[in-house]
């Protein structure tokens, strides 16, 4: 006889529905009333099974809505310096990189700062939407050191990332990055598509490579579809 809880079988039943892709990301997943009929289980055990799998981050229970499959969260990972391309790659998902800007123009003061230029001195800036299978995941503002990467301009960013080309001209030796939750703007909703407003989370970088800080960057993606990560040993 089988000892596994009524809850786990539901639980069980429906991971797997959305790992062979019957339940795909954002598709309705059945509901109290349709889990107790077809399982001849307690709506209460029904509503555990469902509770459980929400937190996991498989699905997303709203309340007036209803119940849906989550969408897959890619990693960013804390403790590196990650390219965007090999992070939804390695989820098993299509990278596809849309180049929204790519130009020569003066810093901005907290650019020319952060770069250690002089104030409005020439600068590389570029604007890049960053999608997996199709859906808008991040947004990648970038200003770069003309000294550092004198030919970023001439460069396809559709086909290799700012971040894979400038990690493979030099070799980086400090970096200083900050994330944060914040709203999304108006231009920047429209862009990943999401509500004006929307929990985002927002990373800015800076990175020191060949004797001067070369790049600075924000990277902005919707919270639902990131999650941080770290690993790394405490001292002693």
């Amino acid at each position: 006889m089988d000892a596994t809880p009524l809850y786990r079988r539901i639980m069980e039943a429906i991971r797997a529905e959305i790992a062979e892709g019957r339940l795909p990301p954002g598709a309705r997943v059945p509901s109290e009333h349709e889990l107790v009929r077809r399982f001849g289980v307690a709506r209460m055990t029904a509503n555990r099974a469902l509770n459980e799998l929400a937190q996991e981050g498989l699905i997303v229970r709203t309340a007036g809505s209803g119940t849906y499959v989550a969408e897959r969260r890619l990693e960013m990972p804390l403790l590196l310096v990650p390219d965007i391309a090999a992070e939804i790659r390695a989820s098993g998902r299509v990278h596809r990189a849309e180049v929204l800007r790519l130009e020569a123009a003066p810093a901005p003061e907290a650019v020319a700062r952060a770069l250690e230029l002089e104030p409005e001195a020439p600068a590389f800036h570029s604007l890049l939407l960053h999608r997996a299978d199709g859906s808008p995941v991040q947004l990648e503002d970038r200003w770069v050191n003309p000294a550092y990467a004198p030919a970023y301009l001439e460069q396809d960013f559709s086909v290799r990332t700012p971040n894979a080309y400038l990690t493979a001209i030099g070799r980086v030796v400090e970096v200083e990055q900050e994330i944060e939750a914040v709203a999304a703007g108006p231009e920047e909703a429209r862009l990943l598509e999401v509500a004006a407003g929307a929990p985002c989370l927002a990373m800015r970088r800076r990175t020191f490579a060949n004797g001067l800080w070369a790049t600075t960057v924000r990277v902005l993606g919707p919270g639902r579809r990131w999650r941080l990560k770290a690993r790394f040993r405490p001292p002693g």
